[in-house]
């Protein structure tokens, strides 16, 4: 069976293409359980013009699914819609079919936020596709393919006819490309930070974070203190996630090294490692994590680094 996502409209959606008659929001509907059937997976569908009734979904449907597909739309400010988000700690992708007047807030508790800019329904199929791609599923590592985008290996030619897709980007919202139906992809935080200044918002997890409690690595001592949780011997260096070993990575994929998809790989697996209890370098565990995240995802279509913003990544831990 494949993942269950709960997809939420928000207001004035049920109004979708009434003013300019073009496609609605039952035509939204069906263009996502096509796609949704295409990937294997199940859909539970809500709109709702109430900020409250969204929220009684969320918490009523939250065991029932895997992860969320929520397009806030007017409700984009709404710290309600965000605390209910991030108190079911399922992930969650925030799709606009317009770019919002100003930052959402909604989307700060969202892994990956997908904006449109034509007012088409791309943002959601890229999300679904995205969900399905095995990203937020352990055990999977090796994505599906995404429909109608460029894979490895695949000719130029062949993606420009499979997906008109253009202008995509990564990082802040001022760095995309305008041009037709552009999607703006911004991930929960920015890679780069201003010199100076911290990670805004707390560390967002992929999925569900397990019951255990993290914990930083515990500095040794002369009295012998063991590293990691209730080890009776001192943890093999080789355990250790450092800011070092990330930034090897990054360094091996950028001298083709290693593809983009073994460094995925790679990334989720030490995430996983560390959210079980693996030890981290003392003081970086929320940075670590961050980086971790963004690898995991990086390879996707929709969320793929350039070799400039993995330098950029590269910069930020050496800082950290």
């Amino acid at each position: 069976m494949g993942m269950r996502l709960l997809v939420l409209h928000g207001p004035n959606l049920n109004l979708l293409g009434v003013r300019d008659g073009t496609r609605g929001l039952s035509d939204l509907d069906t263009a996502l359980r096509a796609r949704a059937r295409e990937l294997g997976l199940t859909l539970k569908i809500v709109q709702s013009n109430h900020e409250g009734v969204l929220l009684d979904t969320l918490a009523a449907e939250r065991e029932a699914v895997e992860g969320i597909l929520i397009n806030p739309a007017s409700l984009f400010g709404s710290y309600a819609l965000k605390e209910g988000l991030e108190a079911v700690g399922l992930p969650a992708i925030e799709v606009l079919l317009r770019p919002p007047a100003r930052e959402s807030v909604v989307g700060e508790a969202c892994v990956l936020q997908v904006h449109g800019a034509g007012g088409g329904f791309e943002p959601y199929l890229e999300a679904l596709d995205t969900f399905a791609s095995g990203v937020f599923t352990p055990g999977k590592p090796e994505p599906k393919k995404s429909l109608g985008r460029k894979q490895e290996g695949e000719s130029p030619a062949a993606a420009k006819s499979a997906s008109s897709g253009a202008g995509k980007s990564m990082g802040r919202k001022g760095a995309s490309e305008t041009t037709g139906a552009a999607l703006v992809r911004v991930p929960a935080k920015p890679l780069a930070l201003p010199s100076g200044q911290g990670a805004s918002g707390s560390g967002k997890s992929i999925g569900r974070k397990p019951s255990a409690a993290k914990s930083d690595v515990a500095e040794s001592s002369k009295s012998g203190k063991t590293l990691g949780r209730g080890s009776k011997s001192v943890a093999s260096t080789t355990d250790l996630l450092t800011r070092v070993l990330v930034r090897q990575k990054i360094s091996d994929r950028l001298a083709g090294k290693l593809t983009a998809s073994e460094l995925s790989t790679w990334a989720r697996s030490r995430y996983e490692a560390i959210q079980g209890g693996s030890p981290a370098e003392h003081g970086q565990r929320d940075l670590l994590e961050d980086s971790l995240q963004r690898l995991t995802l990086s390879h996707l279509p929709s969320t793929k680094l350039s070799d400039e913003q993995l330098v950029d990544l590269m910069t930020r831990l050496d800082e950290g």
